[in-house]
C-alpha cells in the first residue's frame, strides 16, 4: 500500500515538474474565471431568451419572445432613440477628439501637457455630480444657458430634458462633454506615432494646414481612427447611465434606450428571458454597425 502511495506520489511530482504542465497549471485559475463567469452566463442567458422565465420555473416557448419584441412600440422606439444616439454622438465626438488631438500635439501651443489633463479630467469625473450640474445648466429660467440668453435680451423659455425634440440632445452633449477626452487621448496616441518627416517634407512641398490634415494626418490615423469607431460605437450602444439619471427615459420615451428598456424589462418586470432576447438584438445591432464601419475605413484605405 505504501509502496502504490508512493508511486502516486513520484508521478504526481514528476508531472507537476514537466515544462508541458506547469502552464496549464497557471493558466488554470484563468480559464475556469472565463468559463464560469464570462462563457457560460452566456450561453445561459441565449438559452433563456428562448424560454418563459421569471425567476423559477422555465417553460420552453421558443421564439415568442423575439416576436413579442417586434410587435411592441416601446421597443421600436428604443431601437430608433439608440441609433440616432449612436449616429450623432460618434459623429460629434469623434470630429471634436480629432480636433483637439490635432491642436493640443502642435509644437506651437505651449503648455501641452496642462491641456491634456485638463481634457481628461471631465472623465474622472462622477457621473451623478455631472448630471446634476448639466441638469443645472439646461434648467429654464435660472440655468446658465438662459442667463447667457438674457443677458443679450433674449429670453429662452425652454426645459430641455421636458422637451422630446430637446432631451436627447441634452444626453448628447453632456456624453460628448465627458468622453471627449478620452478618446482625444488615442488620436493623439495615433498622432504620436507620426513621423515629423512627412510634416517636414509637406511644409516643402508648400503644403497648407488644412491640405496637410486631409492628406497625411487623417489617413495615417485611420488605424488608430478605426479602433476609436468601434469602441466608441460598442460603449455607445450601452448608454444608460446619463439619460437614466436625467430623464429615465422621458419624456413620452424620447430618451428610451436599448440598454434602458433591456433593464426596465428584466429587473423592473422581471421578465428575464424576454431581456436576454433585447441582450442579444442588442449585440446583433453593435456587430452590424461595426462590421459596417470596418469595411467603409477599409474602402477607403
Amino acid at each position: 500500500m505504501l509502496r502504490k502511495v508512493g508511486q502516486v506520489t513520484v508521478a504526481i511530482k514528476t508531472m507537476l515538474n514537466s515544462k508541458k504542465v506547469v502552464p496549464y497549471i497557471f493558466l488554470f485559475p484563468f480559464i475556469a474565471f472565463f468559463l464560469i463567469f464570462r462563457l457560460w452566463p452566456i450561453v445561459w442567458s441565449f438559452l433563456i431568451s428562448f424560454t418563459s422565465y421569471f425567476g423559477g420555473d422555465i417553460t420552453f416557448i421558443g421564439i415568442d419572445n423575439y416576436i413579442e419584441l417586434f410587435k411592441d412600440r416601446v421597443f421600436w422606439k428604443s431601437v430608433g432613440n439608440t441609433f440616432y444616439f449612436v449616429i450623432i454622438y460618434n459623429v460629434i465626438m469623434i470630429f471634436v477628439a480629432i480636433v483637439m488631438a490635432v491642436i493640443v500635439s502642435s509644437p506651437k501651443i505651449r503648455g501641452r501637457r496642462i491641456y491634456r489633463s485638463i481634457y481628461f479630467m471631465p472623465m474622472a469625473m462622477m457621473l451623478p455630480v455631472v448630471a446634476i450640474v448639466f441638469d443645472l445648466i439646461f434648467a429654464k429660467n435660472i440655468g446658465l444657458i438662459s442667463s447667457v440668453f438674457n443677458v443679450f435680451g433674449a429670453e429662452l423659455d425652454v426645459r430641455w430634458f421636458g422637451d422630446m425634440k430637446l432631451a436627447m440632445w441634452g444626453v448628447i452633449i453632456m456624453r460628448v462633454w465627458r468622453g471627449v477626452g478620452y478618446y482625444c487621448a488615442y488620436f493623439l496616441a495615433g498622432l504620436a506615432g507620426i513621423s515629423d518627416d512627412v510634416y517636414e517634407a509637406a511644409d516643402i512641398d508648400g503644403s497648407g494646414a488644412i491640405t496637410t490634415f486631409f492628406k497625411i494626418t487623417l489617413p495615417l490615423l485611420k488605424p488608430m481612427l478605426m479602433f476609436v469607431v468601434i469602441m466608441s460605437t460598442i460603449l455607445s450602444f450601452q448608454i444608460f447611465d446619463e439619460p437614466w439619471i436625467l430623464t429615465q427615459g422621458g419624456p413620452a420615451n424620447s430618451t428610451l434606450t436599448l440598454q434602458m428598456y433591456l433593464y426596465q424589462t428584466s429587473f423592473l418586470d422581471g421578465n428575464l428571458s424576454k431581456g436576454s432576447a433585447v441582450a442579444y438584438i442588442m449585440t446583433l445591432f453593435m456587430m452590424f454597425f461595426s462590421i459596417m464601419y470596418v469595411k467603409q475605413l477599409s474602402e477607403k484605405e
